[in-house]
């Protein structure tokens, strides 16, 4: 039995070496492979065996385990700061694009065409009755008008885009739930398949999982003694085991006709379970600029560009046609009460001239009494708004948009700052645990003639007792 013995340690030996040499080829392989974490063959040693009157002798080396050297610590704080990182780059390029929008600072923007809209004016009240004059006065109202539509339709489509790639994303992480459930599945089916099956699904379930991340914020993750990953978004479970959630993208309108997006979960029949509230990530950035930013009509309380524009429009119509249904054009004998910018549907998408005037110079109302071309009181009311500290929220015009442009300013720097913070803490996490995960291929190197000696010396036990076994049945013939 002895004799049989050496020959099952060295047959064990040389498979255990040679696992080992398997792993260690494997690392080298996948030196360069994204979310690869490095592995290492745990030996053991086999069970003794018992001899009687000798007592208790080995039996040699089996590989335990394959063991990874993922980190949950780290994993877990790069999702974290990613969903951070992911949600700065959404609002960075979406107020760049607001920026950008908003042509400032620029010649072309709309506080330059609203300076040229009071300064007509006070030309006007130079030679109120100068047709030229007033036809400029009019150009300037209807460029101030065109332009604060533009900008809202310009809002409102990047409104829309913000929704349509949120319901992508949606259907994103409804890929990577289902994802990540079936690598659970696979996890539990190869319990008994090669040792090295467990971890190579655990880093591409990792993948997985830092990549959903990015979207739904904080991402918590648990594993489950059969080793399944369970996990949740901003506090609710999306993968239990096998199981996936499913998102829907979904949209609300109040009674003031403000639409709010939202993201549920939702039954296999589609009807809501729970509303997710993300905290970071692309979800909750998405959110902010659909709900908020670019909401004409939010009532949350928040900075929002699109109903500060809104508010602007609604101010300059109020305003300058509080004075001009005062005056006076040139052919008029009695009050006409004409408005200078059409009064029904206020807002930003609908700001137009008044068809009593547009076009119309000489309706343009400009003295405070009939019959008195060279008046100028009603230019000079329209042009003083400029310096009306009561025009909005006590402001003046210029004040009230330059605080408007500083706040989306503000806003775009915070998204830059903390752009700029998150990416550098996600280089050094992904230093600290690629100094622990990955491949060193030095370090392999050594492991690969380690594993290269050992497997030659079992190779030798073998044919050792091979040659003894020989000699032992030789002597019996």
């Amino acid at each position: 039995m002895t004799g049989f013995n050496g020959l099952e340690i060295g047959r064990r030996a040389l498979q255990a070496q040679r696992t080992g040499m398997d792993v260690t080829g494997n690392n080298i392989a996948n030196v360069n492979t994204p979310g690869y974490a490095r592995q290492t063959a745990v030996f053991t040693e086999t069970s003794p065996m018992y001899i009687p009157t000798k007592g208790f002798i080995g039996t040699g080396v089996s590989v335990g385990a394959i063991k990874s050297f993922r980190e949950e610590y780290f994993d877990r704080e790069i999702r974290n700061n990613l969903s951070r990182k992911s949600g700065y780059e959404a609002d960075d390029r979406t107020l760049q694009r607001i920026e950008t929008i908003l042509k400032e600072p620029s010649g072309t923007g709309l506080d330059n065409t609203l300076n040229k809209f009071f300064s007509s004016f006070q030309d006007l009240s130079l030679q109120p009755e100068n047709i030229a004059r007033r036809e400029l006065a009019l150009n300037a109202g209807q460029n101030l008008a065109d332009e604060i539509r533009t900008t809202a339709n310009s809002l409102s489509d990047l409104r829309g885009e913000v929704f349509q790639k949120l319901g992508t994303q949606v259907g994103e992480v409804n890929r990577l739930l289902k994802e990540i459930a079936s690598l659970n599945g696979q996890i539990s089916a190869s319990q008994a398949q090669s040792l090295d099956t467990t971890n190579t699904i655990n880093n591409e379930r990792a993948k997985r999982i830092e990549e959903l991340s990015k979207f739904g914020g904080t991402v918590f993750v648990s594993i489950d003694n059969r080793g399944l990953a369970n996990v949740t978004i901003a506090g609710n479970s999306v993968v239990t085991g096998t199981f996936a959630s499913t998102l829907k993208l979904n949209e609300t309108i109040s009674g003031s006709g403000e639409r709010t997006a939202k993201i549920d979960i939702v039954d296999n029949g589609g009807t809501p379970l729970v509303t997710l509230a993300p905290d970071s990530g692309e979800f909750a950035s998405a959110l902010k600029q659909y709900n908020v930013t670019l909401d004409d009509k939010d009532s949350s309380g928040g900075f929002s560009v699109a109903k500060n524009l809104n508010e602007l429009a609604v101010a300059i119509v109020n305003k300058v046609n509080a004075v001009s249904t005062t005056g006076y054009g040139l052919d008029d004998t009695v009050a006409p009460n004409r408005n200078f910018f059409a009064s029904t549907s206020i807002d930003a998408f609908t700001i137009d001239l008044d068809s009593s005037v547009k076009g119309q110079p000489r309706n343009l109302p400009v003295a405070n009494a009939p019959g008195v071309p060279g008046d100028n009181t009603i230019a000079r009311g329209i042009a003083s708004i400029a310096n009306d500290a009561t025009f909005l929220t006590g402001q003046t015009p210029a004040s009230f948009y330059s605080s408007f442009l500083n706040k989306v300013a503000i806003a775009g720097s915070d998204a830059q700052t903390g752009l700029k913070t998150t990416t550098l803490i996600a280089d050094q996490l992904n230093a600290q645990r690629e100094s622990v995960i990955g491949v060193n291929l030095d370090e392999e190197a050594i492991n690969l003639v380690k594993y290269q000696k050992g497997y030659e010396a079992a190779a030798r036990i073998v044919n050792t007792t091979s040659e003894m076994l020989g000699t032992l049945i030789n002597l019996g013939r």
